[in-house]
Order: structure tokens, then sequence, then C-alpha cells
């Protein structure tokens, strides 16, 4: 158990319970109850962040003081959650897959639906060795993720933005995962070398549609908009990506998508469009909305 950043001696606690870590917490709690929907581990990831303790620490030591200096620093981070930015942000990581990846507003921030999206991918794949393209990469994530599940598999990561890129590289190298994931820059398949074929390719792609009214304005406020809005009906990327994503697929592989409830079954119907000797399915996340198009290669093509 690390030593909590405050008076360890029972004799210095103060009277005054603002000044304990378990007040600075609730007082961070009550002040995001607004704008969180889980104010309370808001809090206490804030206050883990800002003092270097877990979060059982956080509760075992909640009886001494908080340093002055860390308590305006809570109150300050309190203070930029509260304007919508994102805690991922804030604290500079999102758990994702039982992995932390590292984040900033270059990203989008992992989502648990993308998480449902490397699920069925590794359900698939399990125990043999893909080559995997990641189209729109992002923070790395998704590559990351299946390089953890799919220890034989190899991984292309790429992404439009070089920005975006920089976070991906300290994902992969930070996680140790240099020697089974390439990331390369450019529009989709443009990154990929000519004849180059995968087994799985996976694409959280820009969905949103530019008109949709039910995004989060702190979303829209603070995330990137490059890596969101996918033109009127959010389908314009993942057109240009089905219209190609065929002669970059070994027979028998399988295109992963990750879309809105709003298109899913519009790109189904543009899929099966495209593709020839193919089984297209929508998928639902766990909330039972429509999530997932995957489209399932059947037969060669000569």
């Amino acid at each position: 158990m690390p030593s909590p950043k405050g008076s360890r001696n029972p004799s210095a606690r103060s009277s005054d319970t603002a000044s304990t870590i378990a007040a600075a917490v609730e007082a961070c709690r009550r002040r995001l109850m607004p704008v969180a929907s889980a104010p309370w581990l808001e809090a206490r990831l804030l206050a883990s962040h800002v003092t270097g303790l877990d979060a059982s620490a956080i509760v075992a030591y909640g009886d001494n003081i908080i340093e002055p200096a860390r308590a305006q620093r809570l109150a300050d981070l309190t203070a930029r959650r509260l304007t919508g930015e994102p805690l991922a942000y804030i604290v500079g990581f999102k758990e994702f897959c039982g992995l932390r990846i590292v984040v900033d507003d270059r990203v989008l921030v992992p989502r648990p639906e993308t998480e449902e999206l490397v699920e069925a991918i590794v359900a698939d794949w399990r125990g043999r060795a893909p080559e995997i393209l990641d189209l729109g990469t992002g923070s790395g994530a998704i590559a990351c993720a299946l390089a953890r599940f799919l220890p034989n598999a190899k991984i292309i990561a790429t992404d439009i933005s070089e920005h975006a890129l920089e976070v991906a590289r300290t994902n992969v190298e930070r996680l140790l995962f240099g020697e089974r994931i390439r990331v390369a820059h450019g529009d989709l398949f443009e990154a990929v070398p000519a004849g180059t074929t995968f087994d799985v390719i996976a694409a959280n792609l820009p969905y949103v549609g530019d008109g949709d009214d039910d995004l989060e304005p702190s979303v829209r406020a603070n995330e990137p908009h490059v890596a969101l809005f996918g033109g009127p009906d959010g389908l314009e990327v993942f057109r240009r990506v089905v219209e190609r994503a065929e002669s970059y697929l070994k027979p028998l592989g399988a295109l992963y998508c990750e879309c809105s409830p709003r298109n899913a079954y519009e790109l189904a119907g543009i899929a099966r469009d495209a593709f020839h000797g193919a089984a297209v399915s929508i998928a639902s996340d766990v909330s039972g909305r429509e999530r997932f198009v995957i489209v399932r290669r059947t037969v060669t093509i000569s």
C-alpha cells in the first residue's frame, strides 16, 4: 500500500473535515453531480490522479489530511470536468479491455461499445494467427486490445491523423506491442502496402451524421470532429471502405464495423451490394441497439 500524500500522524489529523481526503472527495462528488453519470467514481478517479493513491487507499486513508496544494489541484480538475471536458482527457487515460490507454484531445475517448467490437473479433479468431488491419486506429485502443487477446496476431494500425498516430505509437510502445503492431499514416487503405490482404479488417470510423441531435454536447465540444462525423448520414467514410474492402480481405476473411444504430441497416445494405459471396449480419450492443455490421467472406472469388 503506498503512503498517502498527506499526513499519516493521527495527531496531525484535523477536526476540520473539509481538509481530509474523504471530505475533499465528497466535495468533488457533489460538484460533479450535474455532469457525471457516476460522480462518486469520477471523484475517486480525480482524487487518485491528484494524490497518487489507488481507489482502495483513497478509502483507507480517507481521514488523513490532504495537502492544501493537492486539494486545490483537485478543485481545479473538478472545475475542468464541470465544463464538460472528458474525464479521460483530464487524467490522461482510459481503461479499455483491461488496458490503460493513454488519451488526450488528439483522439476520441474509447467507448465501452468498442470493447464489444474487440470481443466479437476475438471470439471469431481466438487460437489463430490472423493478420489484422485496424482502420482509423485513433489512440490504438483496438489494435492494442487485439494484440493482448490474440497473441499470435500481426496488426497494421492506420489513421489519417498524424496527431492521433502520435498517441497510438505511445500506447503501442508503452504496452510493449511494438513487435506485433505497425502504425502507419494514411487515408484508409492508402497506408497499406500494395497487394497486402488481411484476415480481419476492423473499422471503427466516423459514423455520426452531421445533423444528429443525440450526440452529447460535451462530446461535440471536446472530441476531434474528424473522428466523429461521417457526413450527412454518417456513412461517407464507410462507403469508401466497403467499396474497396473485398480486395483487401483474404478468402474467408471478415470486416467488422462499429456504426450508429441510426445507420446500421443502411451500412449493411451497402455491404451486401459491394461484396460477392459474403454473409452480412447486424449485431446489437449490450443495450440492445444495432451497433455492429459484420461482413464475412464465405467463398473465394477468382
